[in-house]
């Protein structure tokens, strides 16, 4: 055997040899991914768009012959969610599915960095994989229907062909991987240059010349983005998103919002923090010329989550793409205290096991600090109790099990109330699952999907301390001037007639004791109905909508009837037909 094959044979036992340790430090990440898996409400808003983008209408959310309107951030996800729906899978499994195998190979990516590229040793790249792998945000955020964990690995892939190779950089595969970053999400062009000003920056310090390469990127980037941007104008006819003017709204209390969303994070989790000493070792002599660029990405993130003003969801959605650099800057640290001594090096394994556990601590709502100092940091509802990043990851869970029920109970409703074809519209907050199951056209009471809304300017005596992303909210009432048909829908599961009458009767009377609400009584009225349980118990199904009195009846009539047919209800369980 020559010294050819005797190399080929140790490089390919040492890839194997890696493979088997990665694949060891992946089980706990996909057990935690498991642990956390769910669907986020607002990635049936991209579903939607998906769905009509497959039976040929177009990516547009409501149909009809308006002009459409951009209410998603995620063309390139929407794209890949129309490939699902085109073929008839499941939308609610296989973008997740999806998502998590993007998390799974940005791990690997990561930890053929550390040990190949950068040289660190095993036992440091093991416990910085760990660190990555086993981070609650990181391994919720794998899954949830969202671009996040597609959108993180695009970004690390443009900066490493960028960056961290130690040859000139991959201008090719670099444009690629930054094209569809930027069409990844709307913000996705931005951090393109912002990787490229760093690739800059990183070349000039290690004295290495790549101006073609460096072109090569800009070209495949800006001519592919600028054929997209083309389509996109002439089909939206407006330069940004609709959601980029329904969410974006840039002061002073809403930055504040955005600093303790990111202080919120750092004291739930603790293992932020060092992203400060990592940071700093990072711009040692033997490191700078890729440290500069590291460091300055990890900080980017938090950055970009303040002027964003934060974000409503779980376990801090917008700082999930720049952990990857936080964990290069972790792992650098620990190779900093292996290479002095035996002690420092059992320190810092000590150390680096428990920052692991400190971090896992919120996965099962336990923290080092108390909530009252969280409640000083409250980002998401200013006038409602303070959640811990669990407790929130919880309440998406059982917000989508709610909406997911709304919708597919307004569907049964229409299919008994309203002819077929017959138009149906409905006013809606949470336009996720509501509107994806319901398949209705929605008014949006954020403006995502209703221009007039997303775009219109905030008063001066609006609330600035609304949840991130829900600062242009109307009530229900700003659309009466639009006739939807349905403007409330109240969900009730239960066996006992008694309950669900009292339950209607209840929401009724507040409907019709709002002073805000009196102008109303004469356009819209209570409807009940039963519809199929959407759960796999049998346990009846009804709902209470608030729907428009139709033209020619009399108001009076209508709340009669409706008081009639519960009270009817109520005494023999028995649902009467609607005249």
């Amino acid at each position: 055997m020559d010294r050819t094959e005797s190399t080929e044979l140790i490089t390919r036992g040492s890839r194997s040899s890696r493979l088997d340790l990665f694949l060891l430090l992946w089980i706990p990440h996909i057990l935690l991914v498991y642990r956390f898996r769910f669907l986020a409400d607002d990635a049936c808003i991209s579903f939607r768009f998906a769905r009509n983008l497959a039976l040929g209408h177009g990516p547009r959310y409501n149909l009809g012959t308006q002009i459409p309107v951009e209410g998603y951030s995620n063309f390139l996800w929407v794209i890949i969610c129309a490939i699902f729906e085109f073929f008839r899978l499941d939308i609610t499994f296989w973008p997740t599915l999806l998502s998590a195998a993007c998390g799974t190979v940005l791990l690997w990516l990561v930890f053929d960095l550390l040990h190949r590229r950068l040289q660190l040793g095993l036992p440091v790249t093991c416990l910085a994989i760990l660190s990555l792998g086993c981070f609650p945000p990181f391994a919720l955020w794998s899954t949830g229907g969202l671009a996040t964990m597609p959108f993180a690995l695009l970004i690390f892939i443009t900066f490493e062909r960028l960056i961290l190779r130690r040859e000139a950089p991959a201008g090719v595969t670099a444009g690629i991987a930054g094209l569809l970053l930027a069409l990844m999400r709307v913000e996705g062009i931005a951090w393109v240059v912002v990787i490229l000003v760093l690739a800059i920056i990183s070349r000039r310090l290690a004295g290495q010349r790549a101006l073609r390469s460096f072109v090569t990127f800009a070209l495949i980037v800006a001519i592919g983005y600028g054929l997209y941007f083309a389509w996109r104008y002439s089909y939206y006819q407006m330069l940004l998103p609709n959601t980029t003017y329904a969410k974006s709204v840039l002061d002073v209390p809403r930055l504040m919002r955005g600093i303790d969303y990111v202080v919120s994070f750092i004291l739930t989790f603790i293992t932020p923090v060092l992203i400060v000493p990592g940071s700093l070792l990072a711009l040692r002599k033997r490191r700078r010329a890729i440290g500069l660029p590291i460091a300055a990405m990890a900080w980017a993130f938090p950055v970009y989550a303040i002027v964003v003003t934060g974000d409503f969801m779980s376990m801090g959605r917008f700082l999930v793409p720049g952990l990857v650099f936080n964990t290069i800057l972790f792992a650098w640290m620990l190779d900093d205290l292996w290479e002095k001594s035996r002690a420092a090096r059992c320190a810092g394994a000590v150390a680096a096991v428990a920052f692991i556990a400190i971090a896992l601590l919120p996965g099962w709502n336990r923290q080092l600090v108390p909530r009252a100092m969280l409640a000083k940091f409250h980002f998401r509802f200013a006038r409602g109790p303070v959640q811990t990043e669990y407790e929130r990851w919880r309440e998406h869970i059982n917000n989508t099990k709610r909406w997911t029920a709304r919708g597919k109970a307004l569907r049964g409703y229409v299919a008994q109330r309203r002819p077929t074809g017959e138009y149906t519209s409905y006013v809606a907050g949470a336009i996720g699952v509501t509107g994806y199951y319901s398949d209705l056209y929605i008014f949006d009471k954020h403006g995502l999907v209703t221009p007039e809304v997303g775009r219109r300017k905030l008063g001066p005596d609006e609330d600035p301390w609304r949840p991130a992303g829900h600062d242009k909210w109307v009530p229900r009432e700003y659309f009466v001037k639009d006739n939807p048909t349905i403007l409330f829908a109240r969900v009730v599961r239960d066996s006992d007639p008694q309950a669900v009458a009292d339950a209607f009767d209840e929401s009724a009377r507040k409907l019709w004791n709002r002073v805000d609400r009196l102008i109303l009584r004469d356009k819209y009225a209570p409807d009940f109905a039963r519809v199929s349980p959407t759960a796999a118990a049998d346990t009846p199904e009804y709902i209470l909508t608030w729907t428009r009195i139709d033209e020619g009846v009399p108001p009076a009539d209508t709340w009669r009837h409706f008081a009639q047919r519960l009270q009817s209800f109520r005494a023999n369980g028995h649902l009467p037909p609607p005249e």
